[in-house]
């Protein structure tokens, strides 16, 4: 009789202390934090998509120069180099950024 009435205690006081979990997990200045942090990771994953795309249609372009526009070439190797260097810049602020999000310990996040 005595195992029970602790069974049902137990189970009574089980939801309570689950709820409070959940509302230690679900503050409102975390979940804010969290949401500003995975929409700044988004953005930065726009720009870096961008990049990419830009680089790709500055090859094309290099494909498609006729050899007597020697200064178009030259120019769009410059581009080049610029379009890769910030490529590489905002692939290591996204992957810092994954980090900032983890290190937060937001919850339920999917990188």
């Amino acid at each position: 009789m005595k195992y029970f009435i602790m069974i049902i205690l137990l189970s009574l006081s089980l939801p309570a202390l689950a709820q409070e979990i959940k509302d230690i997990i679900r503050d409102p200045i975390v979940s804010r934090r969290c949401k500003n942090l995975l929409k700044e990771r988004k953005e930065k994953i726009q720009v870096k998509q961008r990049l990419h795309s830009l680089l790709l249609r500055n090859g094309e372009l290099q494909k498609k120069l006729k050899p007597t526009q020697k200064i178009t070439k030259i120019r769009l190797d410059l581009n080049k180099v610029q379009i890769s260097n910030n490529l590489r810049l905002s692939t290591i602020k996204v992957k810092a950024m994954e980090e900032t999000i983890v290190r937060r310990g937001c919850p339920g996040i999917t990188l």
